[in-house]
């Protein structure tokens, strides 16, 4: 009985894999698509949209203090900010699920300067996130080039922002 619950627990995770890596490639945004355009507000309700930023390379970022993995990768966000912000590359960071409160006190302790917006929860479905983090790359064309799911490291963010200047 226990042999049997572990080959369905694993034929599951199995199948839970294959859709949510799926989920990037069927109908919802995601390589080789139009970003969908959104608009939210910095937590000082300062509007942005991502239209607004057409003509940068985007890294759009979904994350929550919580969320450790999210936090793991900030500071190379930040070092691939400060080295290629200046070639045209930015970083929207969309926050989910903290308050905004939490979220500024995150951000500012850590004095990490990209730009970070709130979600209500549109964005997300949008962009049909399920888990965070998770980053799409976008051109300066406003096309979706890669979607990373999980922790990206400094090495692989370098890579890809540098294959869109």
């Amino acid at each position: 009985m226990k042999r049997y619950k572990i080959v369905l627990v694993a034929v599951l995770l199995a199948v839970a894999a294959v859709l949510l890596m799926g989920r990037f490639r069927g109908e919802g945004p995601g390589a080789g698509k139009t970003a969908p355009d959104f608009t939210l507000w910095q937590l000082d309700g300062t509007p942005v949209s991502l239209a607004g930023l057409r003509g940068q390379v985007v890294m759009l970022n979904f994350w929550s203090a919580a969320c450790p993995p999210c936090r793991e990768e900030m500071p190379a966000m930040q070092t691939v900010l400060d080295e290629l912000g200046g070639q045209g590359f930015t970083i929207l960071a969309v926050n989910v699920n903290d308050q905004p409160a939490v979220a500024a006190r995150f951000i500012g302790e850590k004095g990490y300067t990209f730009t970070v917006v709130k979600d209500d929860g549109k964005v997300s479905r949008l962009y049909q996130v399920t888990g965070i983090p998770v980053s799409f790359f976008i051109d300066r064309q406003g096309v979706i080039k890669d979607v990373h799911l999980g922790l990206i490291k400094e090495e692989k963010l370098r890579q890809l922002v540098l294959e869109l200047l």
